[in-house]
């Protein structure tokens, strides 16, 4: 299949990129700066410049794909939430939304799905409880975001074209997110748990995330949320201890809530003081197997070569 992606150069949109192309497809990246060697996904791939204003521009380009798999969004944790950041955090995903919603539908032919980012942030903050994809909306920043980022593609449906949300929670990685912040201090004197330590975290492999991603591509009767985390959340406090057994250093420092929040204000209530225990029900009712089920399998993955 011909499918496009926008937010190509990101952390996940690299990688699962390249998974595609391996796997056969025709893949075009879309990136706001396509010509960074550093963010390109590899070769075979085709990278595009679109501002994600334009809808002249990615009219021509969505002609002829197959299905696009919409990541586009400024980071969450790139930089404390003021008034102006907010706005981009919005933009960066409603706006694209919205504007892709607009050339799709006034398309003849329409691409068969579209899958769309989303978060783990649509439960809102304290989200320990869940009963499956279908749980309301939550509170916050995070939550209002996040549903107002689902609903600006969502009219795509009765279109005739298949939508799914993933629902991504915090995706484990070397490279970026969560795992690279936690792994600083390791570096220096050893490790810090973030707050109580008793939060939940709701995580995922990368890997298991772009193999996640490929398995709604390829199943033609997946639609709407799915939660993209894995079958087994832990406290922060856990995934510290794992961090430590596998770096061989300790972790023996704690960085109270308050001091999080007076350096990083709402963010910090809303990302690393949050607590989310969240389950995959839709993607493993649909047969959906994780490579990485638990933490210390997904932790032992990434950092056993750290030591």
């Amino acid at each position: 299949m011909k499918i496009l992606i926008i937010g190509a150069t990101g952390l996940i949109g690299r990688k699962l990129a390249q998974e595609l192309a391996s796997d056969g497809h025709e893949v075009t990246g879309l990136s706001r700066n396509p010509g960074l060697s550093g963010q390109r996904p590899g070769p075979g791939i085709i990278l595009s410049y679109w501002d994600g204003k334009s809808p002249e521009v990615l009219k021509d380009i969505l002609y002829n794909q197959n299905g696009i798999i919409n990541l586009a969004g400024e980071s969450i944790a790139g930089g404390l939430w003021t008034e102006r950041r907010k706005k981009i955090l919005v933009s960066s995903r409603v706006g694209v939304g919205n504007i892709l919603s607009e050339v799709i539908l006034g398309m003849e032919n329409k691409p068969l799905f579209l899958i769309q980012g989303s978060a783990s942030g649509y439960y809102g903050k304290w989200a320990e409880s869940i009963p499956d994809e279908n749980a309301p909306k939550g509170e916050g920043f995070l939550a209002d975001l996040t549903s107002r980022w689902e609903l600006s593609v969502s009219m795509l449906e009765a279109a005739g074209v298949r939508t799914v949300f993933i629902r991504t929670g915090v995706v484990l990685d070397k490279a970026g997110g969560m795992l690279k912040q936690l792994l600083l201090p390791f570096k220096y004197y050893g490790g810090t748990t973030p707050g109580s330590g008793r939060q939940w975290v709701s995580w995922i492999h990368m890997e298991d995330q772009v193999r996640a991603i490929c398995f709604l591509v390829a199943n033609p009767g997946s639609h709407g949320p799915y939660n993209l985390v894995s079958p087994a959340p832990v406290t922060m406090m856990e995934m510290v201890r794992e961090i430590s057994k596998a770096t061989g250093r300790p972790a023996w420092m704690k960085i109270p809530d308050g001091i999080l929040q007076l350096a990083l204000g709402e963010m910090a209530s809303e990302t690393i003081l949050s607590s989310q225990r969240i389950l995959p029900f839709k993607l493993q009712n649909e047969g959906f197997i994780f490579k990485y089920p638990s933490a210390d399998q997904a932790i032992q993955s990434l950092l056993s070569k750290s030591r």
